[in-house]
């Protein structure tokens, strides 16, 4: 009797010692073009588990980069991870209106809410990565505006079709098309 007492009270302390062990979370594997966390991953970090994601479709057809106003935002990052950082600074420097980086910042999308305009080198990684290489993101033949201010009057933007970003932007009062990015 004492011999099986021993083996039930040894049987469970292992199995409540193993049931308070932390699960290991499985590390979720994320490739470019895979549909995830609200559109399509076209960036992926070092790490694998960061990286950016394109809204699927366009967020407008033909919206101004600015609200109207001439004005410096110091918008001017042009890496990864700027393009966040842009928008906030254009959106509290602009104010209201239906402008590139307002549409991006008040976008709900598929359940996601922290949509930003992308900088100039975040809207070549997605063209790079998602048009290019993957024949993806259903890019239109003309401009797309980017986050990055090149001057007062003007701002980066690049066409779908190609990628091509025109030296020195163009006037922000110009109409191009908006597509929303988000990170993970």
């Amino acid at each position: 009797m004492k011999k099986i007492s021993l083996f039930v009270l040894t049987a469970l302390i292992i199995i409540i010692f193993m049931s308070c062990k932390e699960k290991e979370e499985e590390k979720i594997s994320y490739s470019v073009g895979q549909n995830y966390g609200g559109g399509i991953i076209f960036y992926i970090d070092d790490t694998k588990e960061h990286g950016f994601i394109c809204a699927p479709t366009d967020q407008s057809e033909g919206a101004p980069w600015s609200n109207g106003s001439d004005m410096l935002t110091f918008a001017n990052g042009e890496g990864y991870g700027t393009g966040v950082y842009n928008t906030k600074i254009i959106v509290e420097a602009q104010g209201e209106g239906n402008y590139a980086a307002k549409i991006c910042s008040d976008l709900v999308l598929n359940g996601y809410d922290d949509w930003f305009l992308p900088s100039k080198g975040e809207c070549f990684q997605m063209y790079f990565k998602l048009a290019l290489m993957k024949h993806m993101g259903n890019f239109a033949d003309t401009l797309y505006w980017s986050s990055t201010e090149s001057s007062i009057g003007n701002a980066y933007s690049q066409y779908g079709n190609d990628g091509y970003q025109p030296y020195g932007g163009y006037f922000k009062s110009d109409l191009h098309r908006v597509r929303a990015i988000r990170a993970f």
